[in-house]
């Protein structure tokens, strides 16, 4: 029994290599199929075709892919290859940035549903603030910015009544404070895992929501 069982053990060793060699070279591997390999050659979140993705796990990317709407209205905390894929998939796209440089590289190609905004990075000032001044309500928040507690605290007076908030990152010490504060507001918690784009570690995003919100979760 135990020449049989080393020998099962020998041969799952003897594929092992193969099967890392399919993920990392075969097309129809998961690194390919969502475009991490090709991610890592560009240095930027692109899909399997180079379109431009979040730059969150897989997970967070299938949800989104499947359940923004073209009527849905995004605000984003932190502008960038993300702001191109929300545009592409929603009605409007505002997105506010402390960057000028990196800024001024996304509007050159952005279309016309972005609008893009300018606010310096602070902590618990104008920067959080920022979703206020625009007047209006959005079914969708990413928060992927800077001062992120901040963000979430601001951002969920500024979410429509069925509206769904994302914390990126949330596997973070530092942002326990935004998802226990959205908590106690009613919003219920879903964390998903996976692999980002360009990355190699286990990464986390919390869907903040409310009972019939806008993603049916």
């Amino acid at each position: 029994m135990k020449t049989i069982t080393k020998k099962i053990i020998g041969l799952r060793a003897m594929y092992a290599p193969l099967r890392v060699y399919k993920l990392l070279l075969h097309k129809s591997s998961y690194l390919h199929a969502t475009g991490w390999s090709r991610s890592l050659r560009e240095r930027k979140p692109v899909d399997a075709a180079g379109k431009p993705l979040p730059w969150m796990n897989y997970a967070v990317i299938a949800l989104l892919k499947d359940r923004l709407k073209k009527d849905m209205r995004v605000f984003e905390y932190g502008c960038g290859h993300s702001t191109l894929f929300y545009a592409d998939r929603a009605e409007s796209v505002t997105a506010v940035e402390y960057d000028e440089k990196w800024l001024a590289r996304i509007k050159d190609i952005a279309p016309g549903n972005i609008r893009l905004i300018y606010q310096a990075d602070d902590v618990d000032g104008a920067y959080c603030r920022s979703i206020h001044t625009t007047n209006e309500q959005y079914d969708v928040v990413i928060v992927d910015g800077r001062d992120r507690v901040n963000c979430v605290k601001q951002a969920l007076d500024a979410l429509t009544p069925n509206g769904v908030l994302l914390l990126d990152d949330a596997q973070r010490e530092a942002y326990a404070e935004a998802l226990r504060h959205a908590e106690s507001r009613g919003f219920r918690p879903l964390a998903l895992e996976g692999l980002k784009p360009t990355g190699t570690d286990l990464e986390r995003t919390t869907l903040l929501y409310r009972p019939d919100n806008c993603f049916n979760i």
